[in-house]
């Protein structure tokens, strides 16, 4: 399954759509729109600008699809709804910017969706963000033309998120690998910058191997040096209801001459 394979800075355009496949996500851009500039590696705090995407003709907008790890973030604890609420409450403090539209919920693909229209400088945006595999998913629409935003705003209607439950990603659970929920464990090498802490995902099948691991952010020989170590993990299994089931957590690391994890 693509849940165990892909990492979210993995999406693609093709076909008029945008889609990721970690987050099992489909979004049928605007006709005529494209991908534009690639976007900067994910950051320290794992963030992650997903796509730009552009109109192929006048260049009156910008589509810019980003997501929030929220294990690394800051000021990321809150739900999609109290996160949008205090993206409202800044924005209306900043100095030339006008909400234009209060915080308001709409539900698209079986998610709740959470919308801030505001503008200043010329220019007409709505924040759009959800919650899915413990990131916020963002869409930040921009545009010179106060007429087009609703449009491209209404295009949002096309997405399509993972659903939960069966059949769906593994549940994403903070703190999972820490404790006694460490069978056996293998610290790896220290190398590279020492005392930065480095975010990693990792997912563990049923039975407790660790089936993938994702280093966010850190330096190859870092990357390859956790790597080596967390496939050879086991942690208890996880279950859900009594039955044993794949399971999604993270964790940071810092290379001291002993490195070890921490929750994140």
């Amino acid at each position: 399954m693509t849940f165990f394979q892909s990492n979210p800075e993995d999406g693609r355009v093709a076909n008029g759509s945008y889609i990721n496949d970690y987050f099992n996500l489909t979004y049928q851009m605007p006709q005529g729109w494209a991908a534009g500039e690639a976007g900067p590696d994910p950051s320290q705090s794992a963030y992650y600008v997903l796509a730009e995407l552009v109109p192929r003709s006048q260049a009156n907008g910008t589509i810019l699809i980003a997501a929030q790890d929220k294990f690394f973030g800051t000021n990321t604890h809150g739900s999609a709804a109290d996160i949008a609420r205090d993206f409202q409450h800044a924005v209306s403090h900043i100095g030339g910017m006008t909400i234009d539209r209060e915080l308001t919920a709409v539900k698209v693909a079986d998610h709740l969706l959470y919308r801030v229209d505001y503008s200043g400088v010329g220019l007409y945006r709505a924040a759009i963000s959800t919650e899915s595999r413990c990131h916020i998913l963002s869409f930040n629409i921009t545009t010179r033309d106060r007429n087009l935003l609703a449009g491209l705003v209404h295009s949002v209607d096309s997405l399509s998120l993972a659903a939960a439950g069966k059949g769906g990603p593994p549940p994403c659970v903070p703190d999972y690998a820490v404790g006694d929920n460490i069978l056996h464990k293998v610290d790896p090498t220290s190398v590279g910058p020492k005392f930065v802490p480095i975010p990693v995902r990792i997912i563990a099948d049923a039975e407790g191997n660790v089936k993938h691991v994702h280093v966010i952010h850190a330096t190859a020989e870092q990357r390859r040096s956790i790597e080596q170590a967390l496939y050879q993990w086991k942690l208890k299994p996880y279950e859900i209801n009594g039955h044993p089931s794949p399971v999604e957590t993270g964790m940071l690391f810092k290379f001291t001459e002993g490195a070890a994890p921490r929750s994140p």
